[in-house]
């Protein structure tokens, strides 16, 4: 038996004979853990995910709607999350909303909408965050609450720019001017003003792009090139050229993202230096492919052979899978 099926069986015989919570609780985040670990397996845990769904205790039933993420294909997903919505337990209805809203799907707009109206701010935050990657505005006002929440305020911002809601930009610009504001969130902001047509955010990003050891960096450089900043082309060509740069990978995404194709000699050169580490040579082949020109997009596949690791030579054929 392989390791990870002799795993599997001793987390549901903990589940079975053990009394303790929190016991029980660890066993079935463990089952879930192995199941992500073992895709290719995922029909071997049908019988587990209904066992944790079926379970008296919320933390097992949580762990159970995480299961059926990574075991369940996408389209009979919804049938399983819909009615865990309306469970007892807070963490249930979280963990259900938080899967729904990833799935981004048109038809469970208006079972987002309903957990808008559920008792717990997290709840109604993944609702709204849900239906703002669906381009509905009807959790604006959840989405500005959670700018408050220290927890939240990331990902709210980053569901602010995904809505585009020009309405949120008065609260946007009021955070971002906020003294003490953690950098991370302060760089996200800039990008929010930015793309809400506020320019204001442009000067933040291209400083944040100049200090050498700051943790959000790496974010500024990438929002760079995706919201077009003014002088961008130009700045991330010096990060991409600079070996030694941390951020090198993330100009070359953030190259892809500004779309300019006089930036595809540069990164082939990063592509195709098989000295470079293999990270960088991910980053310049994800920057290639969203150029969209054939004749990066050819040469991204030749060097597939080149990458020493199979995890790197997946993660490019699942790169191809992608429009550019």
């Amino acid at each position: 038996m392989a390791d990870w099926r002799a795993e599997r069986d001793r987390a549901l015989l903990t589940l079975e004979r053990e009394k303790r919570p929190a016991a029980r609780a660890e066993a079935a985040d463990l089952l879930f853990q192995v199941a992500s670990e073992e895709p290719a397996h995922a029909g071997e845990f049908t019988d587990v995910l209904v066992r944790l769904l079926a379970d008296a205790q919320p933390e097992v039933r949580r762990s159970g709607v995480s299961l059926a993420s990574v075991i369940l294909p996408p389209e009979q997903l919804p049938d399983m999350l819909l009615p865990r919505l309306r469970d007892e337990d807070t963490r249930v209805r979280l963990e259900a909303t938080g899967r729904l809203a990833d799935l981004a799907l048109p038809h469970s707009r208006g079972a987002l909408a309903g957990m808008l109206e559920d008792p717990t701010p997290e709840v109604r935050f993944e609702a709204a965050r849900g239906i703002a990657a669906l381009k509905h505005p009807a959790g604006l006002d959840v989405l500005v609450a959670a700018l408050d929440v220290d927890t939240l305020r990331f990902r709210a911002l980053g569901a602010l720019a995904e809505l585009e809601d020009t309405r949120a930009l008065s609260a946007v610009k009021k955070l971002f001017g906020k003294w003490l504001l953690p950098a991370f969130d302060k760089t996200q902001a800039a990008g929010v003003l930015l793309k809400l047509g506020d320019p204001e955010g442009a000067d933040w990003l291209m400083q944040r792009t100049r200090k050498k050891w700051s943790a959000d960096r790496a974010l500024a450089v990438e929002l760079c090139g995706e919201l077009k900043v003014p002088g961008a082309l130009e700045r991330l060509k010096d990060i991409l050229a600079d070996a030694k740069d941390p951020c090198r990978g993330a100009a070359a995404r953030g190259l892809g993202r500004l779309g300019d194709a006089r930036a595809l000699p540069w990164l082939l050169t990063v592509l195709e230096d098989r000295s470079a580490p293999e990270d960088d040579r991910l980053d310049a082949a994800d920057g290639v492919w969203r150029l969209g020109v054939a004749e990066g997009k050819e040469r991204v596949r030749a060097a597939v052979p080149t990458f020493a690791s199979e995890e790197a030579r997946t993660e490019l054929e699942e790169l191809f899978q992608e429009s550019p």
